[in-house]
């Protein structure tokens, strides 16, 4: 196994505490940890020394590296979604050290990632969605719908949605263990707080579990559970489309830009870090978009 020399290593052990103080997983950590010391080991084989020394060319060169390196535990070489994360890494390492003030100019600051080589998730449209809300056969179904369209949560966060996370005098719901263990606040809609007091005044019924959604055994509702439900909804309405729970999150954050709200505030709205993340949920056409936003009502 390939080592770091003690400065690097130093720089690695600091950083670890750096993304633990954050809030993170620990899986989430491993995985920063490792991509940063992938970086690492790549600099000290080319005698480039401290990330001072770092140039944009640099970067490119290692984007390069990892487009062609093969994978260590499988055939084949890394995919593009795997280079993003690997880069991802490298972005956030550059961050702690300008918050130490260890950098003058960080390089990583306005480099593009490469984006993720894959299949466009299929989502539903404004009417399918309409669709799936008149299938409702429980406030529960349309809970379920509110959670993961309505809000666009991703599948643990809906999951993990306590009693305690909705303020209903405010009109808030807390999302307390977001991606990377980061939280945000989301404001309610009146429909979406009416049917989530509804439920838990009318269907819910007594548990000592403090889960906001519970399956038939009083216990907290799973992901699964979940798909399981919009499965059922998808069948009683006829749309043929391969949809999961993400495909509702996808949905929402195309449907909030037709809408028009702002790119950045979508990304806030998905409790994304950086828009990167949030143009790869848009299935958009940018040009109807625009064609709408000057067309005359």
């Amino acid at each position: 196994m390939e080592k770091l020399s003690k400065t690097n290593k130093k720089l690695l052990e600091d950083f670890a505490l750096y993304v633990q103080a954050l809030g993170y997983k620990t899986g989430s950590q491993q995985s920063l940890k490792g991509g940063v010391k992938a970086f690492l080991l790549w600099l000290e084989s080319q005698s480039i020394k401290g990330l001072t020394t770092v140039k944009r060319r640099d970067l490119k060169a290692y984007q390069i590296y990892l487009e062609n390196r093969p994978k260590q535990r499988s055939a084949g070489g890394l995919s593009s979604k795997m280079i993003r994360d690997y880069l991802s890494c490298v972005r956030m390492l550059f961050k702690y050290a300008e918050q130490q003030n260890s950098l003058l100019i960080n390089p990583m600051s306005s480099y593009v990632l490469p984006p993720c080589k894959s299949e466009r998730r299929a989502i539903l449209n404004r009417l399918e969605i309409e669709q799936l809300y008149q299938a409702c056969e429980s406030l529960k179904e349309r809970c379920v719908l509110h959670i993961y369209y309505g809000l666009g949560l991703r599948r643990k966060e809906g999951e993990r949605l306590n009693i305690n996370d909705i303020d209903y005098r405010k009109g808030w719901l807390s999302v307390l263990e977001g991606k990377g263990g980061k939280g945000r606040s989301m404001p309610l809609s009146p429909v979406i707080q009416n049917d989530l007091r509804a439920y838990v005044l009318e269907e819910r019924g007594q548990s000592s579990s403090p889960a906001l959604l519970l399956n038939k055994n009083g216990k907290r509702l799973r992901g699964y559970s979940s798909l399981l439900i919009l499965k059922q909804l998808l069948k009683r309405t006829g749309i043929g489309k391969k949809i999961d729970l993400h495909s509702l999150r996808h949905s929402i954050a195309t449907h909030l830009l037709q809408s028009g709200m702002a790119l950045d505030e979508v990304r806030r709205y998905l409790g994304h870090s950086h828009l990167e993340s949030t143009q790869r949920y848009l299935h958009y056409d940018a040009r109807q978009l625009f064609t709408e936003q000057v067309s005359p009502k």
